[in-house]
């Protein structure tokens, strides 16, 4: 039988191809001794296969391929089409089988029958070295059950097929579109954080490498990367390390599990703690120290998501890596710079030229 899913301790950077790149740089930061919530991915293969079941690949690229990307209508129609066709399409039983198995020993692991869960989409195309398509699928919190996981799971590969996406995919050459649809799915155990955020070991200001920036706020990171609400940040100098700078945000909002038991809903900060630093300054060092491990561990400037768990039976509150990818950010800032200079310098040589040309005419 064909392996479905794969566990996160199995994975290392080189199975991107087989788990995508959020799954292997997991697996990559557990073989480095970093501590990462538990979990396993659904692998490449197993979306691969739901496709071939009924003629659905055919189907699906009949709904978007040749859609005009800057038509609106045109995208959101592809959309809901293709999206219902991954819901409602059936699942090979044997995929389904391996991811309900997978489910089932996590929650042995853990200790509890219905263990809350993030699945977050994994694509091959996304977090690595220059990753433009990074963030463009879905990660859904605070997934309970089989049943539940099994669904979402399903949205992950639907979410291949947002109008953003396809319209991505319809700028690029038909190799690079085929690629950016390969798509394996993280099943990861939630993180209960009392403070979250990310971590760059480098200034994705100015590039400088000699710091590390981190953002943070209260609760789960869902608040942070929506936008509902403006993080601390702080400015640790690699060397020692030591804090140099640090901005305290009044923080209105925070992501918390829903009281139901599933998803998570977004809640006011108690006014006692809207303007209090939710990390004090031994635990922002000691969070500078781990990113800069995970950075020397990568060999190059990362961008890590992290949590801070809540103290749990006398168990200390400990920071959690969540992934960690190549920072693109100053990256890109710097290749639109290099952009500018070249049209710059390409208009000016058009210009001297020009004017050489006109001044020929004009002895000629």
């Amino acid at each position: 039988m064909r392996t479905y899913t794969r566990s996160f301790a199995e994975l290392r950077l080189s199975d991107r191809g087989e788990v995508g790149g959020k799954c292997a740089s997991l697996g990559e930061l557990l073989s480095a001794g970093v501590e990462v919530p538990e979990g396993f991915a659904v692998t490449v293969a197993a979306f691969e296969a739901f496709r071939d079941t009924d003629g659905l690949r055919q189907r699906l690229a009949a709904l978007v391929d040749g859609v005009d990307p800057a038509s609106a209508a045109a995208l959101q129609a592809a959309h809901e089409d293709a999206a219902g066709l991954v819901g409602s399409a059936p699942l090979p039983p044997e995929v389904e089988a391996q991811i309900r198995d997978g489910y089932a020993k996590l929650c042995r692991e853990r200790g509890h029958t219905d263990v809350p869960v993030a699945v977050r989409s994994s694509a091959v195309a996304e977090d690595g070295d220059g990753a433009s398509f990074a963030g463009q699928q879905e990660t859904f919190l605070w997934v309970v059950g089989a049943d539940s996981v099994v669904d979402h799971v399903r949205a992950c590969w639907a979410s291949l097929y947002t109008p953003q996406a396809i319209a991505y995919r319809a700028r690029l050459s038909a190799q690079e579109a085929a690629e950016a649809t390969r798509i394996s799915v993280a099943v990861q155990a939630m993180v209960d954080a009392a403070v979250s955020g990310v971590a760059f070991t480098v200034s994705p200001r100015t590039g400088d490498r000699s710091v590390v920036a981190v953002n943070a706020s209260w609760g789960l990171g869902h608040a942070v990367v929506s936008g509902e609400v403006t993080p601390d940040e702080f400015w640790v100098c690699k060397v020692g390390p030591q804090l140099t700078d640090k901005t305290v945000a009044v923080k209105t909002a925070q992501s918390l599990a829903d009281p139901t038991g599933q998803g998570v809903v977004t809640v006011p900060v108690p006014e006692h703690r809207r303007r209090v630093a939710c990390l004090d300054d031994e635990e922002v060092l000691a969070l500078a120290e781990l990113a800069m491990r995970v950075e020397r561990h990568y060999g190059c400037p990362q961008d890590i998501e992290w949590a801070l768990t809540r103290s749990d039976q006398g168990r200390p509150a400990r920071f959690v890596m969540l992934q960690s990818r190549p920072e693109t950010t100053w990256r890109q800032r710097q290749d639109e710079t290099r952009t500018k200079r070249a049209s710059a310098a390409g208009g000016y040589l058009n210009l001297v030229h020009a004017a050489g040309r006109r001044q020929k005419e004009a002895t000629s």
